[in-house]
């Protein structure tokens, strides 16, 4: 009973942990938002009116406005044109960057995340391990900063190029790996904090 009791508050502080990690890191350094970037309809004022369907327009592109738009494209931009009342495109009106804004501010704002749950993954996991003896928090502290590191990678995954991500997973095995073989090592009696993590002092 005490047994299955202490695995049920080990779940819960995990859980609880991921929240609070989650919601923490949006409290003081929020996520940032497509309409912060990208004005809704800003594209409805560049076309004249809407045509009933079926409505055929004989129109020309022509080719100087087209190298523009795939200059635009290029740049990872989205071109907005000027119309005719026709609804025929007659001019390049800018290159609008908002969508690349808004991807740049989310990866930097992945990368202060993976950083942050890196630090606070790997300062929880020493917390866990140095109160093992107290269960179920040890346990439940060690899942929580495994998790935080796991969040951390997966939020900042898209950044990372395929080398840094085998590396990155190379050292999360090694680094559990060492985890388990430690704590299968502890002996039956009370060990000092540096002496659980294999350092003689």
């Amino acid at each position: 009973m005490i047994r299955f009791k202490n695995i049920i508050l080990g779940i819960g502080i995990v859980v609880v942990f991921a929240l609070v990690l989650w919601q923490g890191i949006e409290a003081f350094y929020p996520t940032p938002q497509y309409d912060d970037y990208c004005e809704p309809g800003r594209f409805e004022s560049s076309y004249p009116k809407a045509y009933p369907y079926g409505y055929e327009q004989n129109c020309t592109f022509p080719a100087a406005l087209r190298e523009q738009e795939t200059q635009c494209y290029a740049e990872k931009g989205q071109p907005v044109f000027d119309y005719d009342d026709n609804g025929c495109t007659v001019g390049f009106q800018v290159c609008d960057f908002c969508n690349k804004e808004f991807e740049e501010a989310g990866d930097a704002h992945s990368k202060i995340v993976f950083i942050i749950s890196i630090i606070i993954g790997v300062i929880v996991l020493i917390t866990g391990y140095s109160i093992l003896s107290i269960e179920p928090v040890g346990s439940a502290l060690i899942g929580s900063g495994i998790w935080a590191i796991f969040w951390g990678s997966a939020i900042n995954w898209r950044n990372f190029s395929d080398i840094w991500r085998f590396l990155l997973l190379l050292a999360a095995l090694v680094l559990i790996i060492w985890f388990a073989i430690m704590l299968n090592r502890a002996a039956a009696q009370k060990k000092g904090f540096w002496q659980k993590l294999g350092i003689k002092k």
